[in-house]
């Protein structure tokens, strides 16, 4: 209550005590305990100042030093100007992007231009969804051998094979996919491939009943054929067909070689140097038997001198064990039949017999008494097929006197013809012939020898026992019993028949 509303006091002169009036009440009080009260209302009021401006320091702001000092708390801001709270700054900011890409962003976006976007910016989903949709899109089945009608990224999947697709397309295996790269009619592989892409989604290990992916050979499949499910490129071929067959060839400087499987295609041999010995290996031993030919040539004209001998370890060649190459330039080709070998073709090089042998010039024995060979040459009987052989014809003369004289022509160390009429012949020309062919189950055999024109022998036999898969010697012999200069020979030739 205000001073000012309270009654008048009293004190009475030389008395403590104070009379207070206030309505129809009076009391009376000593100044001392007056006092008293006073002073602890005065120290109350003064008590509740003080917390009172503690209180409003918490809750005002001092407008020379607008600082809190410890935390406030804000209602939430209705107005433009009232004051906010840090949460609620964040969360009014959270679905802000800062620049650091630090703030996810939870709430929806809006874009004041629909889908106009650069490269960096971030798109709606609506946008996104346009595009996936024209890549992403449902399945369908394709049932028919035609590009179907489409639009931009349309998948098809086939349900099956089609081994030309589209008319004149690819193989298209089932489950494979086409997928639609731009707007397309459909139709044939022609018009509409460049609208379409093919997916092959099972590639199969291929097979000759598979259309698949294959393996390229190696060159040690290619070399050994060991394999049935690998690729032959066409150089591997080409390779192939130079380390083997008929097309290789190999030059042989030594006087003996073994061959081996290896050795496919041509031996070429060179015996300048001396008679060679080629070595066939064992039919039996071969890996692939069926694939060795092997073609010995003597490619430097020397055979006639320096013959070539050819042989097989366990297997024959023709029912032999050997057979001679002694005729220049001359080859043989054998095959094998997984046991033995045989010759192919008993033929050679047109010119090793397409022209005479021929020996001539005057030759006499070189002691008496003693039966000589004094022309000579070696034949390859194998050259000769059925139906052909060989002609062989001598010249000379006899001296004047009458001394025992004998001249014979001998096939492989047989006698045909022979101045057997007259062994002593005196001062007298001769000329002898025999022809040899070779017949299916025989070798036909006949000639004749003139004595100054007259038949002196004749020759003839169904059965001449010559080996028509080996070489022979033919000669022209003379022993003269007294005197060596008494058989003279001038020439001898040996003509082909074929």
């Amino acid at each position: 209550m205000k001073i000012s509303n309270l009654p008048k006091t009293s004190k009475p002169k030389g008395s403590d005590l104070i009379t207070i009036v206030q309505g129809a009440t009076t009391k009376v009080i000593s100044f001392k305990d007056f006092m008293e009260t006073v002073n602890m209302t005065a120290s109350k009021i003064s008590s509740e100042v003080k917390t009172l401006r503690a209180d409003l320091f918490k809750r005002a702001i001092d407008k020379n030093n607008p600082v809190f000092v410890n935390s406030v708390r804000v209602p939430t801001p209705k107005n433009a100007k009232d004051a906010a709270t840090k949460a609620y700054v964040d969360k009014s900011a959270m679905h802000r992007v800062k620049v650091d890409g630090s703030t996810s962003i939870a709430a929806p976006l809006t874009y004041g231009k629909k889908f106009k976007f650069g490269p960096r910016d971030l798109v709606s989903k609506d946008y996104a969804d346009s595009l996936l949709d024209s890549t992403l899109k449902t399945v369908k089945y394709l049932n028919a051998s035609a590009y179907p009608k489409a639009s931009v990224g349309d998948v098809f999947i086939s349900n099956q094979e089609y081994k030309k697709f589209a008319g004149n397309g690819p193989t298209l295996q089932k489950g494979d996919i086409l997928i639609c790269l731009e707007d397309s009619p459909g139709g044939t592989h022609s018009s509409s491939i460049s609208q379409f892409a093919i997916v092959n989604t099972n590639v199969e290990e291929a097979t000759e009943n598979v259309i698949g992916m294959v393996k390229f050979s190696t060159d040690e499949e290619v070399l050994n054929f060991s394999s049935d499910m690998s690729a032959l490129t066409p150089k591997k071929y080409k390779d192939s067909l130079l380390a083997s067959s008929s097309y290789n060839r190999k030059l042989i400087t030594t006087t003996t070689y073994a061959a081996t499987e290896i050795d496919k295609g041509i031996l070429a041999v060179d015996n300048r140097r001396g008679a060679s010995v080629i070595t066939l290996p064992a039919v039996a031993g071969l890996k692939e038997p069926g694939l060795f030919k092997l073609t010995i040539k003597d490619e430097f004209g020397q055979a006639d001198v320096r013959a070539v001998t050819i042989k097989s370890t366990g297997s024959s060649i023709d029912g032999k064990s050997s057979i001679v190459l002694a005729n220049k330039y001359q080859a043989v080709t054998v095959y094998n039949d997984g046991k033995d070998y045989y010759i192919e073709n008993n033929t050679h090089t047109d010119g090793e017999m397409s022209d005479n042998v021929l020996r001539s010039g005057v030759v006499y024995p070189s002691i008496n008494n003693v039966k000589e060979s004094l022309y000579s040459t070696e034949i390859d009987l194998a050259q000769f097929d059925v139906g052909q052989g060989f002609k062989i014809t001598a010249s000379g003369f006899f001296a004047a006197n009458t001394n025992t004289k004998s001249v014979t022509i001998d096939v492989g160390g047989i006698s045909t013809v022979a101045n057997t009429t007259t062994t002593a012949p005196n001062a007298k020309s001769f000329v002898a012939t025999v022809t040899i062919l070779k017949e299916a189950r025989y070798a036909v055999a006949y000639g004749s020898m003139l004595i100054d024109a007259v038949a002196a022998d004749t020759y003839l036999t169904n059965g001449l026992n010559v080996d028509w898969g080996t070489s022979v010697d033919v000669a022209i012999t003379g022993n003269a019993a007294t005197t060596n200069t008494d058989i003279q020979i001038y020439s001898f030739t040996v003509e082909p028949l074929k």
